[in-house]
């Protein structure tokens, strides 16, 4: 079936470029369509592989009330274990995604700060800009289920129970407002995070309930432990490197369009690659001048943001907008 689904994605791309170079003059603009279709082709054929192809080897474990483990062992024997924990105000948000060799453990991703998406939004009654969303608050929870994808089966864990799964997903429902109130609600979230070994997906459809206006933001980050980070391959071709652990030059390194980013460290035995699957959407298409970077933090991490909006100039977002927004994080082990 896996096999069946590559040919048919492998002739919609060959359909799409031959289509493309017929009504395209065979200048340079042609040439860059191409390029750009070839991407967002392969961003997609990424995604749909990750959420509805890929499978692995897995265990869900409900540790107490606040925190879910998905653990994965690679064919290596080592072990990748991620967290999803829920925060003060109810959300459902991703903790540590942690590596162990069987003697050592260490976080590679985690920190204690976000992953998902952070948006910075003008509050109409006092006119401040406000964070929302991830570790900011301002987000109100109002359902969970989790399943395997692979079998159908949707299934609630009691505190201390386990249970085997091929592809974990876990579909969440919030609502993102301002000033903390709910007659300011501006937009509901159908989030999807979909578990696969090495890898998180996470799919978010954020469909706005009234006008904003929207500065700054950013819709996906990863703060990683600087044994895995401090060389950064953004896939432009881009390079940058941090100060080693136990020094920060707190610098925005990159600015630069990218939809992935491969990160390692002077510990060659985890690499981390983040990225995302719809830069149009995710990135306002780079206009901004912060687009991907990677931030010398702290002496212990790095975090790396895809970024979307000026802080100048603010850029309102209407009413009925939705924005399809697809993130993944891989940790390959040697």
């Amino acid at each position: 079936m896996a096999k069946g689904i590559c040919v048919m994605l492998k002739r919609i791309c060959l359909i799409v470029l031959t289509i493309i170079m017929l009504l395209s003059p065979i200048d340079i603009c042609a040439s860059e369509a191409i390029d750009e279709t070839v991407a967002s082709l392969a961003l997609q054929a990424q995604r749909f592989y990750n959420t509805n192809i890929a499978y692995a080897d897995m265990y869900v474990t409900k540790v107490d009330d606040t925190k879910y483990e998905v653990t994965h062992m690679t064919q290596g024997g080592k072990t990748i274990k991620t967290q999803l924990y829920q925060t003060e105000w109810g959300t459902w948000n991703l903790g540590n995604m942690s590596y162990s060799d069987g003697m050592t453990e260490k976080v590679v991703i985690g920190g204690a700060t976000d992953w998902e998406y952070v948006f910075r939004v003008l509050n109409p009654i006092n006119q401040n800009l406000e964070f929302t969303g991830g570790n900011h608050g301002s987000e109100v929870f109002r359902s969970m289920g989790m399943y395997d994808s692979v079998t159908g089966e949707s299934f609630v864990l009691s505190v201390g129970e386990s249970k085997y799964v091929n592809r974990l997903v876990i579909e969440e429902h919030t609502t993102l407002k301002l000033g903390n109130v709910d007659y300011l609600n501006y937009a509901d979230v159908k989030r999807v995070y979909t578990f696969v070994g090495d890898t998180v997906n996470l799919d978010c459809e954020i469909t706005f309930l009234r006008d904003v206006k929207m500065a700054l933001s950013y819709s996906t980050m990863a703060c990683v432990n600087k044994d895995f980070s401090r060389y950064c391959f953004f896939d432009n071709g881009a390079y940058v490197t941090t100060e080693p652990k136990g020094a920060a030059s707190k610098k925005y390194l990159g600015n630069v369009k990218a939809t992935s980013c491969h990160l390692s460290g002077d510990d060659p035995t985890v690499k981390v690659t983040v990225g995302i699957y719809n830069p149009k959407d995710m990135t306002d298409n780079f206009s901004n001048r912060d687009k991907v970077f990677l931030w010398d933090m702290t002496e212990e991490f790095n975090k790396l943001y895809f970024s979307m909006f000026d802080m100048s100039n603010l850029k309102k977002v209407t009413a009925g907008t939705v924005w399809d927004f697809g993130s993944f994080w891989k940790i390959e082990t040697d």
